[in-house]
């Protein structure tokens, strides 16, 4: 219970930090008919079911981004959530539960750098007293690598091979080089990332890395000139605990992205939940605006020096 009030403090400290910033809180769904395709996520659904109405397939939403982002491309302004989310098929242990709480704000005429400084100020009315270090991803490849990631990138087109060369060269990987060519670049950017440098990063600070690779697909502006895309994401104690893009606004991408995810999905033999073809397409198109989703669980076992995530949760799904 002592935890538990600490959660009921931190949620009415993070919603006074929003408010006093004229952000305007909305309460938006868990259900919906339609969810935004993302290849790499899994979803819960279930039957809408009446005697004379028939049946409806319907489905829990891994964020609240699917309607927030509705609520910005019809002037709503800046706007923050915090909204129950779910999300399927991702392995149980200390740092996840499929039902979680999803913190999700949205800066009006502002990119990731925005939110980045928006982020840090919130984590210090929280209590964090320690200097942010910000870091983007190339240069976690270099100093925990040694592998140049832009020359992987060549003109913007990722090349696994050059990648493989990499890895081999710096003698991070076991496998041999026919086992690594069946993986693709953004494979191969997963699996360096995720065993060799994930667990390096910073534990006595918190970590913002940014400027992600532009070729993992996400809804986020790629800087001009460059490989790179407008994102980051929060690290506190190796764990990460927030996600930033400076959002995608162009109607043509957002429907070529959703096209291309739903493409995928259907390649990897998942279910295929039908898409809304309308989302953030003409006359409603987002503004410029910058997004976080930052998870209300981690953040807490972080600042209340929680080991597992059902320590920080009324009633974990799985004890």
């Amino acid at each position: 219970m002592a935890t538990l009030r600490q959660r009921a403090t931190l949620l009415r400290q993070i919603r006074t930090f929003f408010d006093t910033r004229e952000y305007t809180e909305v309460l938006v769904p868990v259900l919906t008919e339609t969810p935004i395709p993302e290849a790499h996520l899994e979803l819960f659904h279930t039957t809408f079911a009446h005697p004379m109405q028939g049946s409806r397939e319907l489905y829990l939403l891994p964020s609240p981004e699917y309607y927030l982002k509705q609520l910005l491309a019809q002037g709503s302004g800046s706007i923050y959530a915090i909204s129950q989310s779910f999300r399927n098929a991702e392995s149980l242990g200390h740092q996840h539960n499929p039902e979680f709480t999803m913190l999700e704000y949205y800066t009006k005429d502002a990119d990731s750098t925005t939110s980045l400084d928006i982020t840090t100020e919130l984590l210090r009315v929280l209590g964090e007293r320690r200097e942010a270090l910000v870091i983007s991803m190339a240069e976690c490849w270099r100093e925990w690598t040694g592998i140049d990631l832009a020359a992987t990138i060549p003109g913007g087109v990722p090349s696994p091979e050059l990648l493989r060369e990499g890895m081999l060269r710096q003698k991070i990987t076991a496998r041999q080089h026919d086992e690594l060519s069946q993986y693709s670049w953004e494979d191969l950017f997963q699996m360096v990332f995720l065993n060799h440098i994930e667990p390096q990063l910073p534990r006595d600070t918190p970590v913002f890395i940014t400027r992600y690779p532009a070729a993992v697909p996400v809804l986020a502006q790629t800087i001009p000139g460059t490989p790179w895309a407008d994102r980051w994401e929060l690290y506190l104690r190796g764990m990460e605990v927030a996600n930033c893009f400076g959002e995608e606004t162009d109607p043509v991408r957002i429907l070529q992205f959703m096209q291309d995810q739903q493409h995928l999905k259907e390649q990897l033999h998942r279910p295929t939940p039908p898409w809304d073809t309308t989302f953030l397409q003409p006359p409603n198109t987002l503004p410029q605006c910058s997004g976080v989703a930052l998870g209300i669980e981690r953040l807490g076992m972080y600042f209340f020096d929680e080991k597992t995530i059902n320590r920080v949760i009324s009633f974990p799904l799985f004890r």
